[in-house]
């Protein structure tokens, strides 16, 4: 064999070693995946760093950090609930990769996007579905792979609104439901037209609501509160307070008609009763009379008479004088 021949061979060898190395060192790694059990799928990224979070893909919540702090985009830049999405990046960052499920592809994605001030990303993660039996934890995606984590981190499952602190009034206490369309019409609200009412929030006793119609096709109404730009929809029961009671509604011409005839039947049981009870009175007091009434005294013959009528004593006789003695 040539010189040549001999470093053609050589090079074969070692090119073949490699991809035989390479190949058993892949599937090492695919055998063994709990190398990345226990790590912490999105890490320290500095929670002070984050300025805004995409949660989800088609219905996409927007939450970010301004001036006057945390607040939804994607609900109309309504105030959001800064604590709730503190405690929530704090769960993200101690996500750690638990068991990992090989094949399973997860029936919900639901991605998590963490952005700073520039617009830059952070991290991502797309979380799954929770445990079908524990219900504890969820899926998520990880190097990819689907792993179980030890959170169910239930925050991210609601919509936009879940981000929000619903309560906007004190006293009564009023929470909404929702917010109404930006821009919708005085005409279906009815909020040029509705009660106003004092109410109070965060002590201040002099705020004012104003209640409008109900929601077309349900039973909440509309509400406005002053020094605020958005619509509310909230439960009619939280605001019956501040309503105006209500007339009793007329009486129709038939019910009228039946109230009179059971009014009359009343009256004629009340006589009924009343007579009935006016026999028993008089029976009784017969009865009672010929109890203690007593017996007629018989007639009283002449011994009766002088019995009950005895003759006076006699007087005694006066005293006769003496005769002369006979000498």
């Amino acid at each position: 064999m040539s010189k040549s021949s001999r470093k053609i061979a050589t090079a074969f060898v070692v090119a073949a070693a490699a991809a035989v190395a390479a190949c058993i060192a892949g599937k090492s790694s695919k055998s063994n995946p709990a190398s990345i059990s226990g790590e912490r799928i999105v890490g320290d990224v500095g929670i002070d760093r984050i300025a805004k979070l995409e949660i989800g893909d088609k219905t996409k919540t927007v939450l970010s950090a301004g001036e006057n702090g945390w607040i939804v985009e994607s609900m109309q830049n309504y105030p959001a609930d800064k604590p709730k999405i503190v405690e929530n990046l704090l769960k993200l960052q101690e996500l750690k990769a638990g068991q990992i499920v090989r094949g399973k592809k997860l029936s919900t994605r639901i991605p998590v996007v963490g952005k700073d001030a520039a617009g830059k990303e952070l991290f991502s993660v797309v979380l799954g579905e929770k445990h079908e039996k524990w219900g504890l934890g969820r899926y998520a995606e990880y190097k990819g792979q689907a792993v179980l984590t030890g959170d169910g981190l239930d925050a991210f499952d609601g919509d936009s609104k879940a981000w929000c602190d619903t309560k906007i009034v004190d006293t009564p206490w009023i929470s909404f439901k929702d917010l109404a369309e930006k821009g919708i019409d005085d005409s279906i609200t009815g909020l040029s037209t509705g009660i106003t009412a004092k109410v109070t929030i965060a002590g201040d006793t002099n705020r004012v609501a104003t209640i409008g119609t109900t929601v077309k096709g349900g039973t909440d109404r509309y509400m406005k509160l002053d020094g605020r730009d958005w619509i509310f929809i909230v439960p009619s029961y939280s605001v019956e307070s501040l309503l105006p009671k209500s007339p009793k509604p007329e009486e129709s011409k038939k019910e009228k008609e039946e109230k009179k005839v059971e009014e009359k039947k009343a009256a004629a049981g009340a006589v009924e009763k009343g007579g009935a009870a006016a026999a028993t009175v008089e029976k009784t007091d017969s009865a009672t009379k010929s109890k203690v009434e007593p017996a007629s005294e018989p007639a009283a013959g002449p011994a009766a008479k002088s019995a009950a009528n005895p003759a006076p004593k006699s007087a005694a006789p006066a005293k006769q004088p003496e005769a002369p003695a006979v000498k």
